[in-house]
């Protein structure tokens, strides 16, 4: 009979896992932690110009280093700098690389040295909500040692901060530091988060727990882009002025770790369709329609040292 009991017991306690009771989830923070981030991004832009099709390839990565190096009462102030800074473009203009570590005789791989290893900082709270963004001008800091002109290095930087600028930047760091509910969760809990993105965009993100363990969490999202507004004027490299009307769609999966909250790995797939307006100036003797399709896929990825 005991026997009997001990394999009955031994099946229920085998055959079945008890679901994990809901949890808060949220970051944690200690001084001195180190993580890198890895981003490596393919993405595809199609558009037609003066009814010309044209498709240009972009391959980027960059490196992160993250430092906590202040707890703050809401959460903590985290130290960033580039490590490496690599992007790799094909056009009907031909291919260009740009490489942090490439051979320094080239100039675009100086401008991309000069970014690394200068220091900005995020405030971030506990729910991975980004409260602001400090010293992001440090980054151009290095540009009058590359040797450029005063006008080479204004059109340079405007250029880059298409990407670099503190909201393009606060926009990447809101894409994986994902917002958390207030409340606990558990499997099949969802949620929802908006963010402003470059291009006068905003996404709207929903996100839901499609697994949970102990130690990990796995997430899934869809999120749903839209312009801003499509009156507002943006500023292009060489002078040009736009408009936009956008729209479109990503999908998302992230590992997270339970115990820290923070992402381990994150798969981005998105899609934008519709059309930039060019406005009337200089070279462009009016308004012109450049009806255009953004496909990117991105991993992110982050170590903790």
């Amino acid at each position: 009979m005991k026997t009997f009991r001990f394999i009955v017991l031994a099946i229920v306690a085998f055959g079945f896992t008890l679901p994990l009771a809901p949890l808060k989830m949220q970051y944690t923070f200690k001084v001195g932690d180190q993580y890198t981030w890895q981003q490596d991004t393919k993405q595809t832009i199609k558009q037609s110009v003066m009814g010309m099709e044209q498709v240009v390839d972009n391959l980027y990565s960059g490196s992160f280093q993250l430092k906590v190096t202040e707890l703050t009462a809401s959460g903590a102030k985290i130290e960033a700098q580039y490590t490496r800074i690599k992007n790799a473009t094909k056009s009907p203009m031909g291919e260009t690389v740009m490489d942090s570590e490439g051979s320094q005789e080239t100039t675009e791989n100086k401008v991309f040295k000069a970014l690394t290893n200068k220091a900005f900082f995020i405030f971030m709270d506990k729910r991975g909500q980004i409260e602001k963004m400090e010293g992001v001008d440090n980054l151009w800091s290095g540009l009058g040692e590359v040797g450029l002109d005063e006008a080479t290095q204004n059109a340079m930087k405007q250029s880059l901060q298409q990407f670099m600028s503190e909201s393009a930047l606060k926009s990447s760091f809101e894409q994986v530091f994902i917002t958390y509910p207030d409340k606990s969760v558990a499997k099949g809990d969802a949620w929802s988060q908006s963010a402003e993105m470059p291009l006068n965009m905003n996404v709207k993100n929903t996100w839901s727990v499609a697994e949970m363990s102990a130690t990990t969490a796995d997430l899934t999202g869809d999120g749903i882009y839209s312009t801003a507004d499509t009156e507002k004027t943006m500023d292009l490299p060489g002078g040009l002025k736009a408009k936009t009307s956008l729209s479109g769609k990503r999908a998302m999966k992230s590992k997270i770790d339970v115990k820290s909250g923070w992402p381990t790995k994150m798969d981005v797939l998105s899609e934008l369709k519709g059309t930039m307006t060019l406005l009337a100036g200089g070279m462009i003797p009016e308004d012109m329609d450049v009806p255009m399709e953004i496909v990117s896929e991105t991993t992110y990825t982050i170590t903790k040292k």
